[in-house]
């Protein structure tokens, strides 16, 4: 349409309110009467109000009318010259009281499928008129859906349709727009058609997993699916999808486990994946051509088509990410899955936008989309349906994929009473299920006091928060020069300390997320290579082995990225969403070169499992049982005892200097692990640079 050209266009901004606007280039935007008429009756009706135009905007005077509507019917505005147009009714979506008159609250839209009969349900309020279109072999037919209670609209179809490809018709003011359904299970290769499945064909096999007595018995190792199994070295078949992580037996050319065999080996406790819901920027026909991590969702409530070995069969969009899943349950592994409900990837072109328009997305006051995503908009968690939307999809990807907890990308931009109500819903379904995520404070359109924010964290206590400030004094901050406490800036002692206990910054300790490296930013290694250039190739490796030690041993819950335990490296290249699979690959030879690295990993990891001093769930048992100093102003002395566990006691020196320093050892002492393997002579240890000493009672 030529937006020059557009004469007149009248918006419905209240339920007995519309507002008309006249351009200027018609009669100078002047007209002292309208009237409303109703396309399917005829009848038409003289409005009252000021029909003096009380203000102008970008070249259209604007009138504000008295009148009375049917929502759902189909009305055109016409001024005193016979010059119409229709009636627009999507701004009511911004009306206040939109939430209360039209909020639904079944659990049946979407597509339920029996071989008996198929029925469709859709929730759009606003619009004059919802087309189902099929597509079934080979036939194309148009079934005109009937509007019923809150806006829904429906349709059943007799007869056996699985596998039946379809999608909607939504037509607003005057024109059809095809719309996805936003409660499809499976769609076609990039979003062109919903399929029909038959969901008791989709059930997944069950594991006893013992129950998750506290968040810090968690041990969460982050990686992608394309980046677990791209790199040709790890010798994985379905590289890139996720039936790579359902191989076993797979090795690196020497023999060392890799994939699903090394999770095994490791020991670590929950997989984050990141995104594996349907996202925009990789075409699903062509998936190597395009790379992205994921964090740009185009279907919140499909799996992302090019992890599939065949994206357009719609039963194996859905049955192979449950087989990825199956296969870590089978290992004892839980996943959580990394989502990103607090922006979409375009919001003109998804379905949420094309069945409720302007309801979705949150916005500022003066009517312009919030950007405190930083990529175009914010979901509008704070209205009913879309906070029903999230709970829904939340619940569908635990009960129907079988997830095991939620990685929030964003979460500062969701509200916390969104955020209460999907932690207390999944917790009901499994009580070992955890929902952490970011908690940066973004410059969102919510008042600050209902951003699920680390500030905020004392409302949401069950909730835990990736701790920045732990990784900042750790490795210092993002900034590639800036150096941190075991990077050598030795300054940051006492900041160290505070931050191994975390007894100040949170509500509880299970909530803070200690890591130092995640798909964000750039990899420890990487950075060390930069922060400290003039030092030697192992005492980088050291010093990201001392972090690695900090991130397991301190208390909270451990948080490691794919590689880390081996010296991954993004070659120096920090934000690489979407640079490629040579950078972001998973480079599985190193873990040939590098296999000492990997059994230090696995030592850490066991000690944590086999010791709850590391795991304590309670500020009073740590403020009892945990001692930390500060030696030499460089050094810190990490004590810790227990009841339970294979030792009474432990004493760990974090020496990040290059200076060594000797302590005197308890008779009833013995040593556990030394970096440098120094032994204790003459009740004396050696504490060597850049190193870690560990004793135990």
């Amino acid at each position: 349409m030529e937006q020059n050209a557009v004469r007149m266009v009248a918006y419905a901004t209240g339920f007995d309110e519309i507002k008309v606007y006249l351009s200027k280039n018609y009669y100078d935007g002047i007209s002292n009467k309208f009237y409303l008429k109703n396309l399917k009756s005829d009848e038409i009706e003289l409005l009252s109000g000021d029909v003096n135009p009380n203000n102008e905007e970008a070249g259209f005077r604007i009138y504000t009318l008295n009148a009375s509507f049917e929502i759902g019917s189909v009305y055109r505005v016409v001024d005193a010259y016979g010059l119409s147009c229709f009636l627009d009714f999507t701004r009511l979506s911004l009306v206040e009281e939109f939430d209360d008159l039209y909020y639904y609250d079944g659990d049946d839209l979407g597509c339920h499928y029996t071989k008996e009969e198929c029925t469709f349900k859709v929730w759009s309020p606003l619009s004059t008129g919802i087309i189902l279109k099929t597509i079934y072999h080979g036939e194309e037919v148009l079934y005109p859906m009937k509007r019923g209670e809150k806006g829904v609209y429906s349709i059943t179809l007799k007869g056996d349709f699985e596998g039946m490809h379809y999608f909607y018709l939504v037509k607003f003011a005057g024109n059809y727009d095809i719309a996805m359904d936003p409660y499809a299970y499976a769609t076609s290769s990039n979003g062109r058609t919903c399929i029909v499945v038959d969901k008791e064909k989709l059930k997944m096999k069950s594991y006893d997993l013992p129950p998750l007595v506290s968040k810090t018995d968690a041990i969460i190792y982050e990686t992608s699916v394309r980046d677990f199994s791209m790199h040709k070295a790890g010798r994985m078949k379905n590289r890139g999808r996720f039936l790579a992580f359902s191989e076993e037996g797979t090795t690196t050319d020497i023999g060392h486990t890799t994939g699903l065999d090394y999770l095994s080996e490791i020991g670590i406790t929950h997989v984050q994946l990141m995104p594996i819901n349907d996202f925009a920027t990789v075409d699903e026909a062509n998936p190597h051509i395009l790379y992205n991590w994921g964090y740009d969702p185009v279907q919140y409530n499909v799996t992302e088509g090019s992890y599939v070995s065949d994206p357009d069969d719609g039963y194996l969009r859905i049955r192979e990410a449950q087989q990825m899943i199956e296969s870590l349950h089978s290992r004892g592994i839980r996943v959580v899955l990394d989502v990103v409900f607090n922006h979409m990837h375009d919001v003109n072109q998804n379905a949420l936008e094309k069945t409720v328009p302007h309801y979705f997305f949150r916005r500022n006051n003066d009517g312009t989309l919030s950007n405190g995503s930083w990529c175009g908009n914010d979901l509008n968690t704070k209205a009913k349906m879309c906070r029903k939307y999230i709970l829904d999809m939340c619940k569908r990807w635990q009960t129907f994929y079988g997830c095991d907890g939620f990685r929030f990308d964003l979460m500062g931009i969701i509200d916390i009473e969104t955020m209460k109500l999907i932690d207390k819903q999944a917790k009901a379904i499994d009580p070992s299920f955890i929902v952490y995520g970011e908690g940066w404070n973004m410059g969102t359109a919510l008042d600050e006091n209902e951003r699920t924010t680390i500030q905020n964290n004392a409302k949401v206590p069950t909730i835990g928060f990736f701790n920045d400030v732990f990784r900042n004094i750790c490795r210092g901050t993002n900034q590639m020069e800036n150096k941190g406490y075991f990077s050598g800036d030795t300054y940051k002692t006492n900041e160290m300390i505070n931050v191994i206990c975390n007894t100040y910054m949170f509500n509880n300790i299970e909530q803070t997320i200690n890591y130092v490296e995640c798909h964000d930013n750039a990899t420890t290694y990487d950075k060390l290579k930069i922060s400290n250039y003039d030092e030697e190739k192992e005492d980088l490796r050291k010093r990201t082995r001392l972090m690695l030690a900090a991130v397991m041993l301190s208390q909270g819950v451990p948080f490691i990225h794919s590689g880390q335990e081996f010296y991954r490296s993004k070659r120096g290249q920090t934000n690489t969403y979407n640079a490629g699979d040579t950078i972001n690959a998973l480079d599985w030879s190193l873990r040939d070169r590098r296999n000492d690295a990997v059994e230090y990993f696995k030592m850490l990891v066991q000690l944590r499992k086999n010791n709850p001093c590391f795991r304590y769930n309670n500020y009073d048992i740590i403020r009892e049982n945990v001692k930390l100093e500060n030696l030499e102003h460089r050094i810190i002395k990490y004590t810790l005892k227990q009841i339970q566990g294979e030792y009474s006691e432990f004493i760990i020196y974090f020496n990040p200097s290059k200076e060594t320093f000797e302590f005197d050892v308890l008779e009833d002492y013995q040593l556990f692990y030394h970096m440098d393997n120094e032994e204790i002579v003459d009740n004396k240890i050696k504490v060597t640079g850049i190193s870690l000493v560990i004793l135990v009672k």
